[in-house]
């Protein structure tokens, strides 16, 4: 069948964002062949928990604990293989500016630039020695910075391009509230958030960096799932 679309709904300060993201970019051409068309917003995940009254999980002892060993999981299994949490998470995670920026560069560039840059401060934001997105200074330094890819490329900006970004923030103030109200009105806790809708236009939320077997059955169309194999035979 195929057909439909993914909407992600993402935060530069969830972990399982970033591994979301590094699930879906390589998969992105595939959905299109099958007509899957693939779109992310920033949401700030602090308005999210705070609407819809939920708490950050590492808040609570025995949800910090176990996040130690599904983050782990979660990063090998999309190949993240370098990253920390940083030291300062809670204040870190005041990327309502970072995310205002990423909106107007998403509403004033092509795609591939908006993508080239969300996974460039997703990959910063969770690499050592973790770059800040809040300091004025840093999210400037950080944009001349960005390149196609977090492993280096062409520069995706130019001084004067990224002092238009800074100052263009402040009309994304409202975009930005209007992506969190909106996903926490579909019934977001937390992220990443999926509303994903099928060739029949039946729409399904779907919460989480590892429910991507559910979204692709959604929307028809094939995907390997996880499946035991019987052991190899080998002649000695």
């Amino acid at each position: 069948m195929g057909g439909g679309r993914i909407d992600c709904y993402l935060d530069i300060a969830s972990f399982f964002s970033y591994v979301c993201f590094a699930d879906l970019m390589p998969n992105l051409d595939a959905l299109a062949a099958h007509g899957v068309e693939v779109e992310f917003h920033p949401v700030f995940l602090g308005g999210i928990n705070h609407l819809s009254g939920n708490k950050p999980p590492w808040t609570l002892p025995a949800k910090a604990k176990y996040l130690a060993w599904d983050s782990r999981r979660a990063a090998t299994r999309v190949g993240i293989s370098n990253y920390q949490t940083p030291p300062d998470l809670f204040e870190r995670a005041r990327t309502q500016s970072a995310l205002r920026a990423m909106l107007f560069i998403k509403a004033n560039y092509p795609k591939e630039k908006f993508l080239s840059t969300l996974h460039f401060l997703l990959h910063k934001f969770w690499t050592p020695p973790n770059a800040d997105v809040v300091d004025e200074a840093s999210l400037t330094a950080l944009l001349e910075e960005a390149t196609e890819t977090p492993e280096g490329g062409a520069k995706l900006f130019t001084a004067a391009e990224v002092s238009r970004i800074m100052d263009g923030r402040a009309e994304m103030k409202k975009t930005l509230a209007e992506n969190t109200g909106k996903a926490v009105e579909s019934g977001a806790f937390g992220c990443p958030w999926f509303l994903v809708t099928n060739s029949k236009g039946e729409t399904q939320p779907v919460f989480g960096s590892d429910r991507f077997n559910h979204i692709y059955m959604h929307l028809g169309i094939p995907f390997q799932d996880v499946a035991v194999l019987k052991p190899s035979s080998s002649k000695l």
